[in-house]
This record gives C-alpha cells, structure tokens and sequence, in this order.
C-alpha cells in the first residue's frame, strides 16, 4: 500500500522530535526583525536611511544610518519608480538605484540588527540612462534584478551571484516607452513594466536564465486619462493593477492571461475622490486592499479590491499622512498590520492597517537625509523564509531555501539538495504556523523529472543557540518515500507566529 501524504507528515514529526533532542549546538543567524530602509535620492552622493521597527510600529534609527551609497540619485524625475528593493530568498541584500550615476548600489542586510554593509564591486553600471528615475524589481527567487531606466527608454536586467554582485544579462532591453514603475509577478514569469508617457503597460515574460522577451501585443494601454505610473500584482499573478497620475485617485485594473498579455476589466480604470497625482500603489499581503499614495493631497487612499479586481473606496478614505508632505513609496510589514510611506520632507510616516482596510497613524521619523522623490522598502517581504546547510543523524549534508507568504501560498518556492545526489525543486501550496514551527507542503519534482509531493517543517527563531531545524520529507507517484531531518550548520530560518 502507498504511504499517504498524511502519513508522511507523521513520520517526518518523529524525525524531527528526535533531532531536537539530538542536535548539536550551531550559532542562529536571522532573528525574523524588520526593518525600514529609504533611497533618499540625493542629486550629490546619495544615501540610504535604515530604521527597525519597534513595538507598536514605531521607527528607531539604525547605527551608521544614513549609509552612503557610492553613487548619485537624480533628485526629481518620476515620482512611482521603486528606487530600492529587496532580495530577500537567497542572501538577503538591498539594492539602491543612482539615477544620476545610472547605477546600482548593492548591500548586505545584517539580519539582526538591519546595518549594512557595501557588496564588493559596488555600485554596479546599469548600461541605461536613469535620469528621472531607475525602477528596481526583483524576482521571487532573488536570483535577478531588473532595472526600468526611465531616461534612455530600456530595461537592464541582471543576474544576482552568491556574494549579491550583479552581472548583466546581455544588453538592456527595449521598454516600448519610458519606466515608471515596475514590479514581477509572485509566480516569478512575468516583468510588468508602467510606461508613463504612452500611459501603457508593458510585459515581459522571464526565461529560466532571466532574459527578458517582451509579451505578444505589449504594451497594453491603461485608459482613460493620465500617465501610467506604478505596478503591483496580486498573489496568483493573475491581476495587475496600475495607479495613474491623473485627476483623482485614478487606478487601471488588468487580467493577466497565462502568456502575460493584460486585458481591462469592467469598469477600468476606477476612479476615486478626492486625491490627486497618485502615482503608487502596494496590496495588502493578504490582497484585500490596494493602498496608494496622493502626491498632490499628501493623503492616502485604502481601497478594498473584490475578488475579480473591482475597487471600491474604504470608509473613511481617503487618510491623512500626518508629518509627511508628498507622500511617495509605500511598503508593508508581513505580517499585514503596519504601511510605511516615504515623503519628500525626507519623513516616513507609518500606519496601523485596521481588518477593514482603515489607516491609523502610528509614527513620523525624519530619515536624516535629504533628497526629493525618495522610495522606501520593508525588509523582510516573506512571512516565512530560510536558506542553510543541515546534517542529519546518518551525516549526510543537506542545503535547502524556501520563501512561503501564508496569505500568498501559491507563490512560494521550496528547494532542497544533499551530498547523496537527491533533488527537489518545488512549489508551496499550503503553510500553517504554531508557535515558531512551520508545517510547509507542495508538489515539485526531482532531478529527473518525477512528480512529488513533499512536506517540510522548519523550525527557527527560537530564543537559544541551536534553535534553527529543518526536515523534509516526499513521496513519489509510485510510493518511493525519502525524509531527513537536521539541525543547521550554517544559514538561517525566519517563522513568524
């Protein structure tokens, strides 16, 4: 009789029970923190303003704070380009854009206390021309980094290494337009990019190397009136939504059709009163509500996004921004509850998110720097994530890295290796937390091809040394079954309750 993924669950409970009792003592990295960090955008040498979250939201500066980047910003241009981003899956770096150097800045996260530290080679040419602004997305994965120049018209794309150094990926790849914003989808397959002069937006579809083809009919007009500014899609990738500056809060809704093209759904763009100039857009985590920012009203407008994409205004929206001035990036925790907005008065202002939607200010912290159009960034972005090498009782060594949002499942990944040849690349479908315990399953396949389904539980941020575990377990379609379980050696792992 096959052994049931039920069972399996089971059986791998008991390994890792006893790897508890049994596993050596290894130093823990990664303590599951959070941190602030804004791209001041300074036209002299620009800088990065880091904070970490402290109870109840409040922003406490880091040491070292504001960090220089080796480069300069362009001080005005576009207000929706995302400056700075995360890659947060493999080796948790920071990257800045220099609009007026038209490079990159690359930096090493502390994950413990969020100071950073310059990534040898860096800044990194983007081989573009950012004036008004370079727009940084990431993919899910961390493995590559694109960059919108706004100035010369084309995309850079670049793969990220080990040490967080970035190589091109070719030449830079013809946008159809000028970047705004830019943003990939959670699945990892598709770059979406806002092109604001045409008010379009284009798509590209990523290849397993990270090269960049444009999608059949791309770009795709927003409608309506206004420029289109900014890009944010939902947690299947099968909605994209773009925040217009125009009169009123003005946001176009697409569908993603499986080969990328978009399609306006009824109703687009939507429009909202009062607000105005609202260039950026972010969801929610659990993809309820869509937050942009009015530039013109220094006002934050929360919509609730019904399951088809339709907006509608939240009661007493639009919000606010106390202590801030232009409010410009956004970025939420992961957990869901906090929103911080960068502001051109170099303030981040940051709000309590209520269940419905509603906005309560929490906090107003100068960043120490000065500049004009700044973005900001909430590292980490993933509620649940790990990477490190373990070594179980038999003393065979296994690697894994996994990323799981429980509110955005279906984007996850789960990979794991080991010296006796084993091979598993997979996908999250489910997760569930108790206490610092994840209990993560998917499907996925091995190194040659054969379908699983496998169930991991990992173990971290436990508040002694040695607290960091990782078991996994699967199951073939014919019943082969294979689990380990370990302490880790080196690495780290993040569960949040």
């Amino acid at each position: 009789m096959k052994p049931s993924l039920k069972y399996i669950s089971a059986a791998l409970l008991v390994l890792f029970a006893f790897a508890l009792l049994t596993a050596r003592v290894h130093a823990q990295e990664g303590a599951g923190n959070t941190f602030v960090y804004t791209n001041n955008n300074n036209s002299g040498p620009n800088t990065v303003s880091a904070f970490a979250v402290g109870p109840g939201g409040t922003l406490v500066m880091i040491p070292g704070s504001p960090f220089a980047t080796g480069g300069t910003g362009d001080l005005l241009g576009f207000y929706a380009p995302h400056r700075i981003t995360t890659a947060t899956v493999r080796r948790n770096f920071l990257y800045v854009a220099n609009g007026g150097s038209n490079d990159i800045s690359a930096f090493k996260i502390n994950t413990t206390t969020g100071s950073l530290t310059a990534v040898t080679g860096s800044p990194f040419a983007t081989g573009g021309s950012g004036f008004f602004g370079i727009s940084l997305a990431a993919t899910p994965n961390g493995r590559y980094l694109y960059a919108g120049n706004a100035a010369s018209g084309d995309i850079s794309a670049f793969r990220i290494l080990s040490n967080g150094a970035l190589t091109p990926i070719g030449s830079p790849t013809p946008s159809g337009g000028n970047p705004d914003g830019s943003n990939v989808s959670p699945n990892g397959r598709f770059l979406g990019v806002a092109l604001a002069f045409s008010d379009s937006v284009a798509m590209f579809s990523i290849g397993p190397t990270g090269a960049l083809t444009a999608v059949s009919g791309s770009p795709f007009a927003a409608g309506g009136s206004g420029l289109a500014a900014d890009v944010a899609i939902n947690c299947k990738s099968n909605l994209l939504f773009d925040p217009k500056d125009a009169v009123g809060t003005t946001v176009a809704v697409f569908t993603i059709a499986p080969n990328g093209a978009l399609h306006s759904i009824a109703g687009s763009p939507f429009t909202f009163t009062p607000g105005g100039n609202s260039n950026v857009g972010v969801l929610s985590p659990d993809n309820r509500h869509l937050f942009v920012s009015n530039q013109t009203s220094d006002t934050i407008t929360s919509l609730d996004v019904a399951s088809g994409g339709s907006l509608t205004q939240e009661t007493g929206s639009p919000f606010t921004n106390p202590g801030g001035t232009e409010p410009q990036s956004e970025g939420t925790n992961r957990e869901g509850n906090l929103l911080y907005v960068s502001n051109s008065d170099s303030v981040v202002t940051g709000f309590h998110i209520d269940s419905d939607g509603g906005l309560s200010p929490v906090t107003s912290s100068p960043t120490g720097g000065t500049g004009s159009r700044p973005s900001l960034t909430v590292f980490p972005a993933h509620e649940d994530e790990g990477e490190g090498d373990e070594v179980d009782n038999s003393g065979h060594k296994g690697h894994f890295n996994f990323e799981a949002d429980r509110e955005c499942a279906d984007s996850g990944e789960m990979n794991f290796t080991d010296d006796s040849g084993r091979g598993m690349k997979g996908r999250v479908s489910a997760v569930s937390v108790t206490g610092n315990t994840a209990l993560i399953t998917g499907s996925g396949t091995l190194r040659d091809g054969t379908p699983v389904q496998y169930t991991a539980i990992a173990l971290g941020n436990a508040p002694i040394v040695g607290a960091d575990h990782f078991a996994i377990s699967w199951i073939t379609a014919t019943g082969s079954v294979f689990q380990t379980s370990g302490a880790l050696t080196n690495g780290y792992i993040a569960v949040h309750p």
